[in-house]
């Protein structure tokens, strides 16, 4: 990845640091494909995230082993976290953060196999605490995250954005996706 300077952009390699400590191996591929789409400016709040699902060939951080293929893992959000979607001219719709919009690279997890949130408009509902759950399907969509580890990426074919995942302590680590 390139800044327009000709070099290596900070991100890129805050991004190329992020992948070696999540997946505790370096990344065998990194290429662009930013301009084939951008992190949208505005945004739609869907709810208070639950949790995201993925697929990853990332090392064991428990055992410290690498699986022969892929595992699937399960993330649980703390607090604070919410799931947006691209905005229009709603009323509902915010700005993205600028950090988001302007980054200029992303760090591949591996393959996002769905998310959960709680409708903001849900609070009276008795079944409030069930979510609303969004399953992927062939083919999937993959999740990345921000060079600083702190919003994940739901992109379908490397063109759309289908969700931004980001607020309270989110942060990717060696240990995985945390808070």
């Amino acid at each position: 990845m390139k800044s327009k300077g000709g070099g290596q952009s900070r991100d890129a390699e805050r991004a190329i640091e992020t992948y070696e400590r999540f997946h505790r191996y370096a990344p065998k591929n990194i290429g662009e494909f930013h301009k084939s789409f951008a992190i949208p400016s505005s945004l739609v709040n869907l709810g208070r995230g639950k949790w995201v699902t993925y697929r990853s060939g990332k090392v064991d951080p428990a055992t410290l082993k690498k699986p022969r293929g892929t595992v699937d893992y399960i993330h649980e959000f703390d607090s604070g976290v919410n799931v947006y979607v691209p905005g229009s001219n709603k009323k509902a719709t915010l700005k993205t953060p600028s950090e988001f919009v302007e980054a200029d690279a992303l760090t591949l997890l591996g393959t996002c196999l769905g998310f959960c949130y709680k409708d903001r408009g849900d609070d009276n509902n008795a079944r409030r605490d069930l979510g609303i759950e969004v399953a992927a399907t062939a083919p999937y969509p993959e999740l990345y995250t921000v060079a600083s580890g702190r919003c994940l990426v739901v992109v379908q074919s490397k063109r759309e954005v289908l969700a931004l995942i980001y607020g309270g302590s989110l942060g990717v680590f060696a240990r995985g996706i945390d808070g």
